[in-house]
């Protein structure tokens, strides 16, 4: 007998195609199965458009070279503006716990309901089975997470998204709820900056307003206490001295009120707002199975699977032809072994048969003199 070549390998595992076949069609079984116990998946997608405020333009239009600013904007940054406006920014507040916390709390159409009017948080529609409030809100942002993909587009400011879910009509609701989300703390966090903002200048402006009047007060003073004598050296040097600090308080007077004036105007319509592109839609198809595809994995693994067990059987017979004595001890071991796990069980179970008797005849040998 030669050795064992490819050629006598194949030959000898198609030779077994009932194993391969058998293996085949037990892994697409065991696939379609599979649909039975796995819920499908849908998914929706979403985009948008992260617009930058007015302020931001006018700083960008203002800073930089156009050939550095070109690079950072490939590499999704904010040139001369708010980095909080880029598309990276986006796309990292989408995987946020706090927002991801929010859309849990969310109500939605409860799809396990016919009744259209019945609604329920996310957290409860994904029935985590966790009495802990906290570790089940661990557990459903990790899933939220999980069914949670975003990317953007550098050149275009344009952020996408989508989520997956086991109904098509929540899928799309949550992609919807998403969008605002997005837009609620977008806006929550430009209007507080530009209410702290216009707060600070308001403040500046007044007491900016107390020194001017402080200033005007004193050279009126002066003047009425000095009228006809200003001509003096020192009543000269005075007077230019009160005038520069007038000049002074009245220049940060007005600089502080046009820009408090701006930031009044920044508090009400200057916030990066975000324009929606592709609302999310319900999938009509499922992501999750493809039947089609499954079949035709499930059935090429089938046969790979089949193929590589027949070929084991193959190299199995030929080391045991070439083997006799070390198979034959082999096959003697494992038939040792099966006599013998049955008399070692029906031995132990005679064992708990008798250990009651001796433990009943301890107290009369305890008894017996000299023991």
């Amino acid at each position: 007998m030669g050795d064992l070549t490819f050629t006598r390998w194949l030959s000898s595992a198609l030779a077994r195609w009932r194993l391969v076949a058998a293996t085949a069609i037990a892994t697409v079984v065991l696939g379609l199965a599979s649909t039975l116990i796995i819920p499908p998946v849908y998914r929706s997608n979403a985009s948008f458009v992260a617009n930058s405020s007015s302020t931001s333009k006018l700083q960008a239009a203002t800073s930089g070279s156009a050939g550095l600013g070109g690079l950072i904007s490939q590499l999704g940054g904010s040139v001369g503006g708010d980095p909080s406006e880029s598309p990276n920014f986006y796309v990292g507040l989408l995987g946020t716990r706090e927002l991801q916390t929010r859309l849990l709390h969310s109500k939605f159409p409860d799809p396990r309901t016919e009744q259209s009017r019945d609604s329920a948080t996310l957290l409860s529609i994904l029935r985590i089975k966790e009495t802990d409030a906290r570790t089940q809100l661990e557990i459903a942002v990790k899933l939220i997470s999980k069914s949670i993909s975003a990317g953007m587009d550098p050149r275009t400011n344009l952020v996408w998204f989508s989520v997956d879910a086991e109904w098509p009509e929540l899928s799309a609701q949550i992609a919807n709820r998403l969008i605002a989300l997005v837009s609620s703390f977008n806006r929550e966090t430009r209007v507080s900056r530009a209410k702290s903002k216009r707060e600070f200048l308001q403040m500046r402006h007044d007491s900016a307003r107390a020194a001017l009047r402080e200033a005007e007060e004193r050279q009126r003073f002066f003047y009425e206490q000095n009228r006809g004598f200003i001509s003096a050296p020192s009543l000269k040097f005075e007077e230019q001295r009160m005038r520069r600090d007038g000049e002074l308080a009245a220049d940060l007077y007005v600089n502080l009120d046009r820009q408090l004036e701006v930031a009044r105007i920044d508090e009400i319509n200057d916030a990066a707002l975000i324009t929606i592109i592709d609302s999310a839609v319900a999938p009509r198809k499922a992501q999750w199975p493809r039947y089609g595809v499954m079949l035709f994995s499930t059935a090429l693994f089938g046969v790979a699977f089949g193929l590589l067990l027949a070929g084991s059987a193959a190299v199995m017979e030929d080391w045991r032809s070439r083997n006799p004595a070390a198979w034959s001890e082999l096959k003697s071991t494992f038939s040792r072994r099966r006599v013998v796990a049955p008399n070692e069980l029906g031995a132990g179970r005679a064992r708990l048969h008798d250990a009651p008797v001796r433990i009943e005849e301890a107290p009369e040998r305890l008894r017996r003199p000299g023991a």
